[in-house]
């Protein structure tokens, strides 16, 4: 039966796009009209189409004979009479997923195709076979009296053997639900390996960062991330700017494969292009795939190929709920012709992404244009070298970068702005590709990324600043990271023979917890628990990863304020130009604030204070950050290292039995701080963020440190052979 409710007070916790959970509804404020079709109680024709549907009673679905061979590969369609209000509606069709098959389906409103989808891919013996999937498909036009359909077709993976052939999936589906356009929160897409389109159109004009973009995304479509992803390149994808082209066919073969078949020129023949990109996405589209566009370049190219996609008759619907547009670039939209940019935002699904040419700041809104990405920028000259080395036995990556060096040598490019004319890299327009196959932690920086994709020549060396290291921390306020960061950083002196450079360790130094202005705060009885773990977690570690020669004592700064202070102090009086003091400053500057006070204002030239984050330098109860600085002291900022060191838990899965003591022990206190339960935002993460600057102490502080680890870079360190 239709079952309208009316109002439904809910709110749509994350609507599961391919591949995901069912749809949840909970409860808010929010009124919603929500009208359900149930596949076999509500479609009173079942056999409208080229084979019939059966109601399948114990699946609660509709679905298709398939062991008769000549209903396979035809399309079954069922009908209902649409009697609601005229209007936008998304509609969200419930499948049941199949491991024999990936069954395509189809919305029709008065038998034209207005929305296509095909179940995920879930493998033999998958937990996931025979249950629901959900798919919604936005702003349906429809009027009252209009016949409302889904159709469906049989489908086998191959994977299955039966009867002596392999089984097929039958097309099974349960429901349609349908909510007013826009009245519920729908999130993002993913791509699906099995059935989406990789569009990568580049305009290589005026700026060379194309080049490099260009090699990026070769040396990604040859890891074994990208396995069964469907693409094609597109070059000269160019808009109205003025400047050279820097043609680079060689680069594209090498990157993509056979020019005509995996990529082609607009360049070269627009118009030839325009039709392969058309047809490719028409082909892709009729399986119910997805279009995901990188367009690094500008839109004009695209509006041409929508165009075409419209006037071959494909349904604006269709193109509108599956053609994903990735922008990364302001410069990119103002070179595009602003009717041509209109378009393609009205007639496809428009995501603009931050611009991978600064910094991923979560704390920084200022300027942002979408979703956050990496910085994939960088001056160094190291990343080049590293990717054309001998010692990079990734030789299809190392090909094209050789490649792409050689194509800009021979241009004139000396853009100012750029740092590839000085050597640097810069595959910025690569930022739509980490958002468009969701890469998150994985390649969170221009190290990640290398160490990952293009080179597995070494590039971190252990190569610490002469001085010695104090390590000052909180975590006695909410953030409970530290708890598993402490370990971490005493586990990685060790790994590097670096325990005689530590000559102070304290904690708990927000000196006055319960002033925190955040939103998410720690209470008395919480902040009593933390002090007590931390101090019991510093010892074990001193004990684990020891012996620290130079280290005095280790504070407890809420329980010895003076203590703390006072063997800081001693630790910076003792500084020399020949041996500095580094203070990694992974909380509240406080304690700082009040050694420096106390020190031979003589030698604190010779003191460099080490910070990642805004969030510690500027929550003094008693010292601001300025004064910290009118002390004298050298700051190095960074970075935020949250970018690569708050991952999900499983990258650190490698250490959860491990038979060294003291790896198991780093794990289970990442994995205590996870069950804290003080702030949820550490729910289901592991967070050894102050590490990182340890991590770039070790490998070289400011003279060529690495600011960007991850978490695969501190489980080589903490595994190192000596």
């Amino acid at each position: 039966m239709i079952k309208i409710l009316l109002p439904l007070l809910i709110s749509v916790a994350p609507l599961c796009w391919a591949g995901e959970t069912p749809i949840k509804h909970n409860l808010s404020s929010e009124n919603i009209n929500r009208t359900v079709l149930k596949a076999i109680q509500d479609f009173s024709v079942i056999d409208a189409g080229d084979v019939p549907y059966y109601k399948e009673q114990r699946s609660d679905a509709l679905s298709i004979n398939a062991v008769h061979p000549e209903y396979r590969n035809l399309f079954a369609q069922a009908d209902h009479e649409f009697t609601g209000k005229t209007g936008l509606y998304d509609i969200t069709l419930t499948t049941l997923t199949e491991e024999d098959g990936e069954s395509v389906y189809r919305l029709l409103t008065n038998n034209k195709v207005v929305g296509i989808y095909r179940n995920s891919y879930i493998g033999k013996g998958s937990p996931k076979d025979f249950q629901p999937e959900t798919h919604t498909w936005t702003d349906i036009a429809l009027t009252q009296g209009d016949t409302l359909s889904i159709e469906s077709i049989a489908h086998t993976n191959g994977e299955i053997p039966e009867h002596g052939g392999t089984a097929w999936a039958r097309g099974r589906w349960q429901q349609l639900e349908l909510t007013p356009a826009k009245a519920i929160h729908l999130p993002r897409y993913h791509f699906r390996s099995h059935v989406d389109l990789l569009v990568a159109q580049f305009d290589s004009k005026p700026d060379a960062d194309d080049i490099h973009a260009i090699a990026a995304l070769g040396s990604m479509l040859d890891h074994a991330d990208m396995e069964g992803v469907n693409y094609i390149a597109v070059a000269g994808a160019i808009g109205n700017q003025n400047g050279p082209y820097i043609d680079a066919p060689n680069l594209f073969t090498l990157a993509f494969g056979k020019e005509g078949k995996d990529w082609i020129s607009a360049q070269k023949n627009w118009h030839k292009a325009v039709n392969f990109t058309k047809n490719r996405v028409k082909a892709v589209l009729a399986q119910g795939g997805k279009i995901w566009v990188q367009e690094a370049g500008q839109s004009d190219f695209t509006r041409d190929w929508v165009h075409a996609l419209i006037t071959a008759g494909v349904s604006e619907s269709v193109i509108k709920n599956n053609v994903i547009v990735v922008q990364h670039s302001d410069w990119n939209e103002k070179k595009t012709t602003p009717a041509d940019l209109a378009y393609v935002k009205l007639k496809t699904r428009y995501q603009a992404v931050n611009d991978g040419n600064e910094a991923m700041k979560e704390f920084n809104r200022k300027g942002r244009r979408g979703a956050l990405t990496p910085l994939y920028v960088n001056e160094d000259k190291k990343w080049l070298a590293s990717a054309i080395s001998p010692k990079n036995t990734r030789d299809e990556s190392r090909a094209m970068w050789q490649e792409a060096v050689s194509i800009i040598d021979k241009t004139d490019f000396n853009f100012k702005h750029s740092v590839i004319p000085q050597g640097g890299v810069d595959f910025s327009d690569i930022v739509e590709n980490w958002w468009i196959f969701d890469l998150g932690h994985r390649a969170p920086s221009v190290h990640a990324f290398w160490e990952r994709y293009v080179t597995n020549a070494p590039l971190d060396k252990i190569s610490p600043p002469k001085g010695r290291l104090a390590i000052v921390i909180d975590g006695n306020s909410p953030d409970p990271d530290d708890i598993g960061a402490t370990p971490v950083m005493m586990g990685l002196l060790q790994q590097t023979n670096l325990n005689d450079r530590l000559v102070h360790l304290s904690h708990s130094c927000d000196l006055d917890p319960f002033r925190n202005k955040g939103i998410q705060r720690i209470n008395a009885k919480n902040e009593l628990r933390r002090q007590q773990k931390l101090h019991e977690l510093s010892g074990e570690s001193i004990k684990l990863f020891g012996p620290f020669e130079n280290l005095r004592d280790y504070y407890n700064c809420r329980v010895d304020q003076q203590g703390a202070a006072e063997d800081l102090r001693d630790a910076i009086n003792n500084s020399t130009a020949n041996d500095p003091l580094w203070i990694i400053e992974a909380g509240e500057p406080d304690l700082i604030g009040y050694a420096l006070e106390m020190a031979n204002p003589d030698v604190i030239k010779h003191v460099h204070v080490i910070s990642h984050h805004p969030a510690n330098d500027n929550s003094g109860d008693y010292f601001t950050w300025q004064q910290i600085l009118d002390f004298g002291i050298t700051q190095h900022q960074i970075g935020d290292q949250n970018v690569g060191l708050q991952t999900p838990m499983y990258p650190w899965d490698w250490a959860k039995n491990h038979n060294d003591k003291r790896i198991h022990y780093i794990w289970s206190m990442m994995a205590y701080a996870e069950q804290d339960g003080v702030v949820n935002f550490q729910t289901n993460k592991f967070d050894c963020s102050d590490a990182g600057m340890v991590y770039w102490w070790i490998t070289g502080a400011d003279k060529g440190g690495n600011n960007s680890a991850s978490a695969a870079d501190m489980k080589d360190m903490l595994l190192f052979k000596k």
